[in-house]
């Protein structure tokens, strides 16, 4: 593979994490407003097990960091 292709892959892998902290944030706060997870789900192209995988992982998270 050559430079230009691996750094391009790099770029890309940062721009996909990058998105994906964005929608994982704004399922958070749509989710804390009140919008039912399937609502959101389909806001999002996610299945409502998806939706309900990210809600519990950010759950599991603030959790972990309260208990040290």
């Amino acid at each position: 593979m050559s430079i230009d292709h691996e750094q391009e892959l790099t770029r890309a892998a940062i721009r996909l994490e990058t998105a994906r902290a964005k929608r994982d944030q704004a399922i958070l706060d749509a989710h804390a407003a009140g919008t039912k997870v399937t609502a959101i789900a389909a806001a999002v192209h996610l299945s409502r097990m998806h939706v309900h995988r990210i809600l519990n992982a950010a759950s599991a998270e603030k959790s972990a960091a309260k208990t040290g």
